[in-house]
């Protein structure tokens, strides 16, 4: 399982990593820069070869990569034309931009032929289960969106997102007519039933005998009507013993299990069942508005969790390293392949929009200094440079041991 896990992250993360760099390398000789050497990972090399100009080898450390382009610091250059700080600032700052893009584009098409192939969940239920929303009651079924019939949360969602929409609603057999205010919709929560669609091996759940399509009726004596209730009960049930009944084909079968703590957040708990996603295969325009607006929303996540953390709202220790990243990975094939494919859409979007901040050591830096250099007109002192580059790659691998510290921290803290 172990070695699996290893495995697996090194694909998602090796993918990753080679579209970054090879943004860099592309843009790199799309302006004729000589790219010394093209690594995926850092420190010695385990396997490499020589073709043209370049080296191109797999290093010992799978933390990053790097391409080496000649004249690319202050130390090394010389002035040939073909060295990277000969170029431009323009094509410098472009050749610097394109690993940080090439993960945003590659993040956009893995969420594009996600929703193609895999579909967007669309519940049908017209039930509803909860609503803040006065004049909308639990258990109200809606009829119709703006006359026409009722076909899925994700329209009235989407459609509510954009305008004031007309619902027909039946409550106890009788039809009301009412207007749902812009963006209202998100308070209200549809019906989802108790049904577990998928059941995951290595969890208490697999264990104790439940299975796809079983239907939970109780935890510890509370009746279970909502998916919903089921998530409440188990987030305060983190390594304890519980008693579940389920229902399958119209018998109530009763176990005993025991709740494990999440690995991110421990006092969530988690016994390894998953809901039932409706879902629809979107046309190609809507897939690709679909896949813009999910990158953009990834994008806007990072920023939000990163000012958390200049800001104190967001502790350090929610700070995923290597290990976290590898475990979530883990967790996410093990509940399906469209979720690993999901997860690692997610990654290389984090991975560009953390590469853009202004952090020294960062693409961001380099942009920065690059853009500072061309409203000064005059080259920043290469003694700083180096200074501030080695501060920040020292700073950064410090991080790094401390993200590690929680990560391990995660594991074997219950």
């Amino acid at each position: 399982m172990l070695l699996t896990t290893i495995l697996l992250t090194l694909i998602v993360i090796g993918i990753l990593i080679f579209i970054h760099e090879l943004g860099h390398f592309l843009f790199a000789k799309l302006f004729k820069v000589r790219v010394e050497t093209f690594s995926i990972g850092f420190g010695p090399i385990i396997k490499s070869f020589k073709k043209g100009e370049t080296i191109y080898a797999i290093s010992l450390l799978p933390i990053g990569g790097y391409v080496k382009m000649a004249g690319d610091e202050p130390d090394s250059y010389k002035g040939y034309s073909y060295e990277f700080l000969s170029k431009p600032n323009y094509q410098k700052i472009l050749i610097v931009l394109a690993g940080p893009l090439f993960n945003i584009i590659f993040g956009f098409l893995i969420f594009y032929i996600y929703f193609q192939v895999f579909g967007i969940i669309n519940i049908k239920n017209p039930t509803i289960y909860k609503s803040e929303i006065p004049e909308i009651q639990k258990g109200d079924v809606i009829l119709e969106v703006n006359e026409k019939p009722f076909n899925g949360w994700f329209f009235l969602q989407r459609e509510n997102e954009k305008k004031d929409i007309q619902l027909k609603i039946l409550r106890n057999n009788d039809t009301i007519n009412l207007t749902l205010k812009k963006n209202n919709v998100f308070k209200l929560t549809p019906k989802i039933e108790p049904i577990i669609d998928n059941v995951i091996k290595d969890y208490s759940a697999y264990q104790a005998g439940l299975r796809k399509g079983d239907k939970i009726v109780e935890i510890d004596g509370e009746k279970i009507e909502d998916w919903s209730e089921i998530s409440n009960i188990l987030s305060e049930k983190a390594n304890k013993e519980i008693k579940l009944k389920y229902e399958r084909n119209g018998k109530i079968y009763e176990v005993q299990l025991k709740v494990k703590s999440d690995f991110v957040e421990k006092k969530q708990g988690r016994i390894g069942i998953s809901k039932k996603f409706e879902k629809f295969i979107p046309d190609p325009i809507l897939a690709f508005n679909l896949a813009f607006e999910k990158t953009l929303e990834a994008s806007l996540l990072i920023f939000k969790f990163i000012v958390g953390l200049l800001t104190g709202e967001t502790p350090l220790s929610t700070i995923g390293g290597p290990i976290m990243i590898g475990k979530t990975i883990s967790e996410s094939a093990k509940i399906g392949f469209d979720f690993l494919i999901l997860l690692t859409g997610l990654i290389s979007i984090n991975l560009a929009i953390v590469n853009l901040m202004p952090i020294p050591a960062l693409d961001g830096s380099h942009i920065l200094i690059f853009i500072i250099e061309g409203i000064l007109r005059r080259k920043i002192n290469p003694k700083f440079y180096s200074a501030i580059q080695m501060t920040g790659f020292v700073l950064l691998m410090i991080l790094m041991v401390i993200i590690i510290v929680f990560d391990i921290y995660r594991i074997l803290i219950p």
